[in-house]
């Protein structure tokens, strides 16, 4: 008897975020706590710092749990990591809620 393996590309994520998924703070005191940052991306959280200084808080897991895509925080992450400035993560994707730090904003979150 002979087995066949069949291997599947991974599958691509269905972009089904609502626009309140994509929330930019602009002001230190609109900037939120671990908590409530936990409750908006709804799980762990993890900080990605970009070149500008501003800050984008994702769930942890967000593709591991199959998040659906995040269009705005996918359209933001390729516009500022570019093919031409990076070796590797230009052609990378955002997926579920998203907290987006501007630089100005930082207080707590600030490395």
């Amino acid at each position: 008897m002979a087995y066949v393996l069949e291997i599947k590309p991974p599958k691509a994520p269905s972009a089904n975020t609502t626009p309140d998924q994509f929330k930019v703070i602009d002001d230190v005191k609109d900037e939120p706590t671990l908590k409530e940052a936990q409750d908006f991306v709804g799980g762990r959280v993890e900080g990605i710092t970009f070149p500008n200084g501003d800050y984008m808080i994702v769930n942890e897991e967000n593709k591991l749990i199959n998040l659906p895509l995040n269009v705005e925080a996918t359209a933001l992450w390729r516009a500022t990591f570019t093919k031409d400035k990076y070796l590797f993560g230009y052609d990378d994707y955002v997926c579920g809620p998203v907290i987006y730090i501007k630089k100005k904003a930082l207080k707590e979150w600030a490395a």
